[in-house]
C-alpha cells in the first residue's frame, strides 16, 4: 500500500497551477464506482423542506442519508452561474457562466433570456469541466436532462445523452414523473454511469408569489415530497438502490421584494447618469451590470452610487474578494447589488415584476439553499455542517472515481458525509482524495 501510494504521488507533475495527473496505474473511469443521479430543484431554499417537517421524503432522506444544514451559493446568486458552480467546483469567475443571460459587452444589451441562453454554447464552454464531460473523458457514459449548462459541447466534447430546455417547461406533475421514468431508463437501458437532471420549480412560483407565500408550503413542497417519493420507488423498481447514489440540491434561495416600494425609491438606473457616458447598461433582478465610455468610470460610479442609496455600486476591481466576480473579460467595469427586498431596474416600470427574487449577495441567509444526499456510499441520519456548492464537483468525481478536473472545491469538505467504503479500489481512492485536495489548493488562484 505504501509502494502503492509512492508510485501514484510521484505520477503528480506540478507546473504553475496545472496538476498533470498520469492515469496509468489509477483506476477510474468505467467500473470504478457506483451510478450518480444529481438533482436540482430550481430556487429550493434551505428551510423550504423545515416548513412541513413531516412530509414523508423529507423525513426519510434525512434519517437515510445526509443533509445539510444549508448550502451557499456562488455570486450572482442566479441560475445558470451555480448550477455550472455545481457542476464543474469553480467559482464564478473561473467557469465564465456569470449571469443568466448571454451577452457581450462590445454587442450592446443583450437580447436573450434565461432559456435562450441555454442554447448558446460559447456561452458555456469557457475553460470550466462540468461533471458530465469529466466522466466522458475518463470513460464513463453520462447524461444531462435539462440541468443548465449540459446541452452544450465543452472542448468538443458533450454528454452522451441530453435533452434541451428551450422555453419555460410544464410543472405538471405528470411531466416530472416522465423525467423520472427516462432518467432510470437511461441509467439502465443505456447503460449510463451518471445523470444530472433539473426540475424548474420552487423557482417560479417563488418567483410568482414570493418566498413567504403558504403556496410554498402546501403546494410546491408536497410536490417536491411526491416527486422525490416517485423517484425512490423507481430507483427500488430499476433494481439501482444497492447502485445509486443520488444528490438533491439547487441552485440558491429567495428573498421577498418589498412591493410597497414605490417612486424615487425604486431603482431606476437610466435615470441616474447621462446614458451618452454608457457603452452597455443591463439590469436583471437585483444586479446590474455597466460598461461606461473609456476614462469615465469613476464619474459614472459615483453618479450611479448618488442616485439610489438601496444599492450597493462598485468599480469592478472593487467587488469583495469573496464575491469570486472580477476576473472575467465577461463582467463589466461597474456592478451594482440592490439591497434585499429590491430589484434594478433601468426605469422603474410603476409595478414589481416579482414577488420573490434571489441574485443578491451569496452571503445573505435567504440565498441559502438545500443538499440531500441517499445511496450506498451515504452514511445515514447524518447532518453536515453548512458549505460552498463548489465542493459537489470533487465528491461527485470521488463517487465515481473520476479524477477531478481543476477545481476550487475541495473533497474533504464532504468526504466525511461518506461510509468508508464508498468508490473503486483503495488505491484509487486515495490517489483520488490526495490529487483532489492538491488541485483544489492550487485552483483556488485560477
Amino acid at each position: 500500500m505504501k509502494i502503492c501510494i509512492i508510485l501514484l504521488t510521484l505520477q503528480i507533475v506540478i507546473t504553475t497551477n496545472i496538476f498533470l495527473v498520469s492515469t496509468s496505474t489509477v483506476k477510474t473511469g468505467a467500473g470504478a464506482g457506483h451510478k450518480l443521479l444529481l438533482v436540482s430543484f430550481d430556487g429550493f431554499r434551505w428551510d423550504y423542506s423545515q416548513r412541513t417537517p413531516d412530509l414523508e421524503a423529507f423525513k426519510y432522506l434525512r434519517e437515510n442519508g445526509v443533509v445539510a444544514e444549508y448550502m451557499k451559493p456562488v455570486f450572482p446568486s442566479q441560475t445558470s452561474p451555480n448550477h455550472f458552480s455545481i457542476a464543474t467546483g469553480l467559482y464564478t469567475e473561473s467557469h465564465g457562466v456569470v449571469h443568466n443571460c448571454n451577452y457581450n459587452i462590445s454587442d450592446g444589451p443583450p437580447i436573450s433570456s434565461f432559456y435562450s441562453a441555454l442554447a448558446v454554447n460559447e456561452w458555456w464552454d469557457n475553460g470550466g469541466e462540468p461533471i458530465w464531460i469529466t466522466a466522458v473523458n475518463q470513460g464513463l457514459r453520462s447524461g444531462g436532462y435539462l440541468f443548465p449548462g449540459s446541452f452544450a459541447n465543452i472542448s468538443g466534447v458533450s454528454a452522451t445523452k441530453k435533452i434541451l430546455e428551450t422555453f419555460a417547461t410544464p410543472s405538471e406533475e405528470s411531466d416530472w414523473m416522465k423525467r423520472i421514468d427516462e432518467t432510470m431508463e437511461w441509467f439502465t437501458k443505456d447503460g449510463l454511469d451518471m445523470i444530472a437532471l433539473y426540475f424548474e420549480q420552487p423557482d417560479v412560483e417563488s418567483h410568482d408569489k414570493g418566498p413567504d407565500s403558504e403556496v410554498i408550503a402546501e403546494i410546491m413542497m408536497p410536490l417536491l415530497n411526491r416527486t422525490i417519493l416517485y423517484l425512490l420507488k423507481k430507483v427500488e423498481e430499476y433494481n439501482l438502490i444497492d447502485d445509486l447514489n443520488i444528490i438533491i440540491t439547487s441552485d440558491h434561495g429567495f428573498t421577498a421584494i418589498d412591493t410597497s416600494v414605490k417612486g424615487d425609491d425604486a431603482i431606476s438606473i437610466a435615470r441616474y447618469v447621462n446614458q451618452s457616458y454608457v457603452d452597455f447598461q443591463f439590469s436583471y433582478g437585483p444586479l446590474g451590470l455597466v460598461e461606461p465610455i473609456p476614462g469615465t468610470a469613476k464619474y459614472v460610479k459615483n453618479k450611479l452610487q448618488e442616485g439610489n442609496q438601496n444599492m450597493k455600486v462598485y468599480l469592478k476591481e472593487e467587488l469583495p474578494e469573496r464575491f469570486h466576480y472580477k476576473n472575467n473579460d465577461r463582467i463589466t467595469s461597474i456592478v451594482i447589488l440592490a439591497e434585499p427586498g429590491y430589484d434594478v431596474y433601468p426605469i422603474f416600470p410603476l409595478f414589481h415584476i416579482n414577488a420573490g427574487d434571489h441574485g443578491y449577495d451569496n452571503d445573505l441567509q435567504d440565498m441559502r439553499t438545500s443538499y440531500f444526499s441517499i445511496g450506498p456510499s451515504f452514511k445515514k441520519n447524518y447532518t453536515v455542517a453548512g458549505f460552498e456548492n463548489v465542493h459537489i464537483y470533487p465528491l461527485m468525481c470521488h463517487l465515481l472515481g473520476l479524477a477531478p478536473a481543476p477545481n476550487n472545491g475541495s473533497l474533504d469538505v464532504l468526504l466525511p458525509t461518506l461510509r468508508s467504503k464508498s468508490g473503486g479500489n483503495v488505491c484509487s481512492n486515495l490517489f483520488i482524495v490526495f490529487a483532489s485536495t492538491l488541485i483544489g489548493i492550487v485552483s483556488r488562484s485560477i
